[in-house]
């Protein structure tokens, strides 16, 4: 049986993210038995039933209110699975139910710029295969060290360790966030879209 997938993505003042959310849709023609429904309105995230993963590809202040975070409160908890990327740490601190599905909250970012990831654990299999790297982006600052997450990719900024990509469990289903996301020069990075293509079968199993 098919693995169903959404995708939910959409556009802000200062990302393309459906562009990306459409190219998730080209990568995942390498994995196998999955079947993948794409979607620009929150409206869908009151339909999560019968989805084994979600993909955010948004900002989610513009679109998660406490509701919307109760259902992805289930969805996840119930056992199944959440991929994060980019801006999708962006809510009011508020929403405390969302930054604990998702471990942490955004707070701020360097300016854009190249900087490097270092693979922080290599035999994961997100990170399997994938070396350290560079990338050009907005390098997101949180506002914690995610809460019961495993840091798989960091990088530094004023000194201090930033977590790019970390995994976690919540309830009995298991998150990704992905840091890195800002524009098209991330979106074609070898090891980027590796990380989304080998986070989406982990996920998957």
């Amino acid at each position: 049986m098919a693995s169903k997938v959404l995708i939910l993505s959409k556009n802000d003042q200062y990302h393309k993210l459906e562009a990306l959310g459409s190219m998730i849709v080209e990568w995942s023609k390498e994995l196998k038995n999955v079947d993948i429904k794409v979607s620009h309105e929150n409206s869908v995230l009151s339909e999560l039933d019968g989805f084994d993963l979600c993909v955010l590809c948004i900002t989610a202040s513009d679109l998660i209110t406490e509701r919307e975070s109760r259902a992805f409160a289930d969805f996840v908890a119930s056992g199944n699975k959440l991929l994060a990327i980019h801006s999708a740490t962006v809510i009011d601190e508020k929403n405390l139910l969302y930054i604990g599905i998702i471990g942490a909250r955004f707070v701020t970012h360097s300016p854009y710029h190249e900087f490097p990831v270092k693979i922080t654990d290599p035999e994961h299999p997100v990170t399997k295969g994938i070396k350290d790297f560079s990338i050009s982006d907005e390098l997101y600052v949180l506002d914690r060290e995610p809460e019961n997450a495993h840091v798989l990719a960091s990088t530094v900024w004023d000194n201090k360790p930033q977590p790019m990509v970390y995994v976690k469990d919540y309830g009995k289903g298991k998150v990704i966030y992905i840091a890195m996301g800002h524009d098209e020069a991330a979106f074609n990075n070898p090891a980027y879209r590796g990380l989304i293509i080998q986070g989406m079968k982990w996920l998957l199993g």
